[in-house]
């Protein structure tokens, strides 16, 4: 009656787990779970070419902010605040980049749209080809902090090396299957590890 229980005394149900299994840190299993999610996410939805609530510069032409590989906060154009000069905004090209997405500042303004450059770059986007960014291209605003643009260094590294290593992969399965492969099994090693 007055003996030592393994029991949890709250609850009286099992064994309690033994002080050197539990977190160090309150709450940081909850934390991982939700970086791995994020980084899920992000990962498969640069999969298919979708813009990303987390997405990456694969170029040097936003350093220092954004180097190679870095990832950032993309914050959809929608729900965005109206872009100004000093924002770093995502917009889809038309000129320079294949037409694709490109991630530079907001240098400009002029009546046709937006002057744009990248912050390593020489010249501006219109300097070399790409006419005025109208509001109805800009996809995202990257987030940004009194400023300054909020960096996650390396995280676009991560889905580069994975396309790259699939794309010369001798499996045969396309580039995309492939990495979302490599991304399961990442997630099903993460969660029985913890």
């Amino acid at each position: 009656m007055y003996g030592v229980s393994d029991r949890h005394p709250s609850h009286g149900r099992g064994p309690a787990r033994p002080p050197e299994s539990r977190s160090p840190v309150p709450g940081s299993r909850v934390v991982w779970r939700a970086v791995a999610l994020l980084l899920a996410a992000f990962v498969l939805v640069s999969v298919f070419g979708q813009i990303a609530p987390i997405s990456y510069v694969n170029s040097g032409s936003m350093a220092p902010a954004l180097s190679t590989g870095d990832g950032f906060v993309a914050v959809p154009a929608a729900v965005a605040d109206d872009p100004d000069p000093g924002d770093v905004i995502v917009y889809r090209s038309q000129e320079i980049e294949a037409g694709g997405l490109v991630t530079h500042r907001i240098v400009g303004r002029t009546d046709g749209g937006f002057v744009t450059k990248g912050d390593a770059n020489p010249v501006t986007d219109q300097q070399a080809g790409e006419p005025p960014v109208s509001r109805d291209r800009i996809v995202a605003q990257v987030f940004a902090v009194d400023g300054r643009v909020v960096s996650l260094s390396g995280l676009g590294t991560v889905s580069m090396t994975i396309r790259s290593a699939v794309r010369t992969s001798p499996v045969g399965l396309p580039p995309a299957s492939m990495e979302l492969l490599v991304l399961a099994a990442g997630a099903v090693l993460f969660w029985r590890g913890r």
